[in-house]
């Protein structure tokens, strides 16, 4: 029933999003994270050759331009410059020339650059009458940078296959009560058209056989007129179900008081007792409580009862019976509505909460209805918390009881 290709464009833009997002939120996160520790890195690196640049500086107080200078740290390279002239230099395999190239000196400065094929990180400072060069070798830290970006693009390819498989199966079950709730909406339009067509059509051909004979007089179409008001009313009363059945899908709100059991049912028993007599059926009440009084919607439960009270006194038949039972169940009060009616298939039971839902013996019957009062039924009982089971035996009895808590 559901559109697929809107299902599956709406299932690819989520899986999409979840993979955005979550890639975006990796990228951020790996940026994050390599800046710290290349800031980190060039820190500590920064820091040796300013300790190398203090142990030179002490050592420059000599005068003699025979007395060497002694590195803290091997693995720097040292050029100390006296005017335009060598006063020091650390010999090594990394230039082509055994001086590098002196950059020009803006105070203290730090510098990164490549040069045949080595990265080196500079300080460059003057000090009096010297300018100092102090070079690094940070091919080793700029390995450890690019393994560390190889390990975030890993990282992230894995988030995307991962959350991919992970973005499809919670899309699919975040989908599943979009489609129900879609497929709900497609079967109550078609049922709802089903169930309105018929009595339409009924109203219209009445109609039509009234101005093919534009002489008859109302004496004459009475009967035509009494069955077009008898659909009238049956579609008025159906539409009417619909309208509550949404407002109750939206409005689930309840308002609870304090209420007499004994006296609710001793109110809506009243109004069918001259129905009974009327019918030829028997009707009788058993109230069997100790505390009448209950915390629920009075109105929502009064209008519970009158469904299933309707419903026995509808599907039974002149002599049948008809008993409202209450009794104490534990916490709770149990109200049964019984009936030796026509009774309810085995196979039929788990459906008869369905929108427009009427059984094969019940529509083979002409019985009036629509289907919708057992959803109503079922959407009260929910919004008051009330259990409802269902026992009933084809052309026997059929008994329904609801559990209502005291509190």
């Amino acid at each position: 029933m559901i559109n697929k290709n809107v299902f599956n464009k709406t299932k690819n833009s989520l899986i999409k999003i979840n993979i955005i997002v979550v890639v975006s939120f990796f990228i951020i996160f790996s940026i994050f994270i390599y800046s710290y520790f290349q800031g980190l890195s060039y820190n500590s690196i920064d820091k040796k050759l300013r300790l190398e640049l203090e142990n030179i500086s002490i050592q420059l107080s000599n005068t003699s331009l025979f007395y060497p200078i002694v590195l803290k740290d091997p693995s720097n390279m040292v050029y100390v410059y006296e005017g335009n002239r060598i006063r020091y230099y650390t010999q090594n395999g990394y230039f082509e020339d055994i001086f590098p190239e002196r950059k020009k000196n803006k105070g203290n400065e730090f510098s990164t650059y490549k040069k045949n094929g080595y990265t080196f990180r500079e300080l460059n400072i003057e000090i009096g009458k010297y300018k100092i060069q102090i070079i690094r070798n940070i091919d080793s830290e700029m390995n450890s940078f690019k393994q560390l970006i190889f390990v975030f693009i890993i990282a992230i390819i894995m988030a995307v296959i991962i959350t991919y498989f992970v973005a499809l199966y919670l899309t699919k079950k975040a989908l599943v009560p979009i489609e129900t709730a879609w497929n709900n909406q497609v079967k109550f339009v078609q049922d709802a058209s089903h169930e309105l067509r018929t009595p339409i059509s009924i109203v219209s051909s009445k109609l039509e056989s009234m101005l093919k004979s534009p002489n008859n007089t109302v004496i004459d179409e009475v009967e035509t007129i009494a069955d077009a008001m008898k659909e009238t009313r049956r579609m008025k009363k159906m539409i009417s179900d619909l309208l509550y059945l949404t407002k109750e899908d939206s409005i689930n709100k309840t308002n609870k008081e304090q209420t007499n059991i004994k006296e609710l049912l001793n109110e809506i028993s009243n109004d069918y007792i001259d129905i009974a007599q009327v019918q030829d059926k028997v009707f009788n009440i058993n109230i069997e409580i100790k505390d009448e009084i209950i915390i629920t919607d009075k109105n929502k439960l009064r209008q519970l009862l009158l469904i299933f009270i309707d419903n026995a006194f509808k599907y039974t038949k002149k002599g049948d019976k008809i008993l409202i039972e209450v009794k104490d169940k534990g916490n709770n009060i149990s109200i049964c509505v019984i009936d030796s009616g026509i009774g309810i298939k085995k196979e039929d039971i788990p459906y008869i909460f369905d929108r427009f839902f009427r059984s094969d013996n019940v529509r083979n019957k002409d019985i009036d209805g629509s289907g919708i009062g057992m959803s109503i039924a079922k959407m009260l009982c929910s919004s008051l918390n009330i259990g409802i089971d269902v026992d009933s035996k084809l052309g026997d009895y059929t008994k329904i009881e609801i559990i209502i808590p005291k509190k």
